[in-house]
Order: C-alpha cells, then sequence, then structure tokens
C-alpha cells in the first residue's frame, strides 16, 4: 500500500467509524490524518503544510463519495451518472464562496439544507439536459447538410 492509499485508508476509517457525526469536513480528515501519523514535534510551517496537503486528499475522498457526480457515490453506483434510486448517506451543506465543503447526514439536513441541495441536483440536471439537446441537435445538422 502506498503512502497516499495508508493515507486515504485511515480518512476512510474516521468516515466509517464516525458514521454518526452530524458533519465531515476536509479540515476534520486532515487532521485526523495528521494526528495520525505524526510521529513527534513538528515545526508548525511544516504542521500547516502537512495539513494543508491533507485537506486536498480529504476533498477528493469527500467528493468522490458524496457529490452528485462522486464516482464513489452510493446514490450513482454501478449505474454511471444514472440515479440508482439510493439516496446519499451525506449531501454538502451551503458555504460561503472560499470556505471548504462540509457534508452532513442527511437525516439532520435542515428544510433550507435540503432544498438547496434539491435546487443544485436540478441545476445540474438541467445543464445536462441542455448539453444532450444541443449535441443532439447538432448532430441532426450535421445530418442534414450531408
Amino acid at each position: 500500500m502506498s503512502l497516499h492509499e495508508h493515507v486515504v485508508a485511515e480518512m476512510q476509517r474516521f468516515i466509517t467509524d464516525h458514521s454518526d457525526c452530524s458533519v465531515i469536513s476536509p479540515g476534520a480528515l486532515a487532521v485526523v490524518a495528521y494526528d495520525k501519523f505524526n510521529a513527534g514535534v513538528v515545526d508548525p510551517h511544516i504542521q500547516w503544510g502537512c495539513i494543508e496537503g491533507y485537506k486536498g486528499i480529504a476533498r477528493k475522498l469527500l467528493v468522490r463519495r458524496f457529490d452528485d457526480g462522486g464516482e464513489e457515490n452510493a446514490a450513482y453506483a454501478g449505474q454511471g451518472e444514472l440515479f440508482s434510486g439510493h439516496l446519499q448517506e451525506r449531501y454538502p451543506i451551503p458555504r460561503p464562496k472560499g470556505e471548504e465543503p462540509q457534508y452532513k447526514l442527511r437525516a439532520l439536513l435542515t428544510a433550507e439544507e435540503r432544498a438547496w441541495n434539491v435546487r443544485q441536483l436540478r441545476k445540474s440536471a438541467d445543464a445536462r439536459l441542455l448539453h444532450a439537446d444541443a449535441l443532439e441537435a447538432e448532430g441532426m445538422a450535421q445530418a442534414t447538410a450531408a
């Protein structure tokens, strides 16, 4: 197992072991990984750099697992980008621009957070439909011109 895989496995273990935790963020996973692998006293600059690097790994992990386009998202598993009929265990919650994403347990979403996710899913679906329509129209135009 590579070092990267070891770090990701530790983060995934934390998510699984803390499935009842209401909100999980990249920052929290980064600190967990840092604390797990830190063997002693580290210069604060190095510590900051490590945690920032771990945050990047955690963001990718959380996106794959909980965003609507995530390749490990249970709602779309095994069907590419088609909805599988299963809701995700966590959903992103609204955040100010520039702040890190946070993923909240579905059962704890407020009405506003749930409505925000519904809007985001519909916006994504609408954009995909427009893209599909444009691609189809282009193909029809090419076929007609030929």
